[in-house]
């Protein structure tokens, strides 16, 4: 179902030499799918589950391989390009002004928000594990993220499991830990 989608991820990362740690830029991309195959049951609608998971395949084309919105959604679909344009950081003067920016668009849709968790989750976990520097970055800014999203998943109670979300959170706080 997901090859298509997977196929133009790789391609797209490919031609715009993007890497992950020297390797593939897939490497990242699949750990972020990863993440919302082992936490889709926070998603109470089957569509959302398919969403996200589209959406994590294509989640950094528009910041990186410069896809556009409508590229996109020529190869997914409306929905996921929507989610993945909520995740795709605003340009700013540095990175606390892009998150800054693009959390008021993410946190409009609980896709996006979940979406954007598993991606935060597996930068932290590869740079942990990694022993990378950017590890004590990813600490700092989860410091601020976490309170937003945890605020704005309350108002999408009807649409998520929120006992499978605290499972999220805990895996979050474990990789945020020096």
């Amino acid at each position: 179902m997901f090859s298509k989608i997977s196929e133009y991820a790789r391609k797209s990362h490919d031609d715009a030499n993007c890497t992950y740690d020297g390797k593939s830029y897939m490497v990242h991309v699949l750990m972020v799918v990863y993440n919302i195959r082992e936490y889709s049951l926070i998603f109470k609608n089957e569509d959302d589950i398919n969403t996200a998971i589209g959406a994590a395949y294509l989640h950094d084309l528009q910041e990186d391989a410069r896809q556009t919105h409508n590229d996109i959604s020529k190869i997914a679909g409306k929905d996921v390009a929507d989610v993945v344009l909520a995740v795709t950081d605003v340009p700013a003067e540095n990175r606390l002004m892009r998150h800054l920016l693009t959390m008021p668009k993410t946190v409009k849709d609980h896709r996006a928000i979940i979406l954007k968790m598993c991606d935060i989750l597996a930068n932290a976990g590869f740079s942990k594990t990694k022993g990378s520097g950017m590890h004590a970055k990813y600490i700092e800014e989860y410091e601020y993220r976490k309170p937003i999203f945890k605020k704005a998943l309350t108002w999408y109670q009807d649409k998520l499991n929120m006992a499978e979300v605290d499972k999220l959170w805990l895996a979050l706080d474990a990789a945020h830990t020096k």
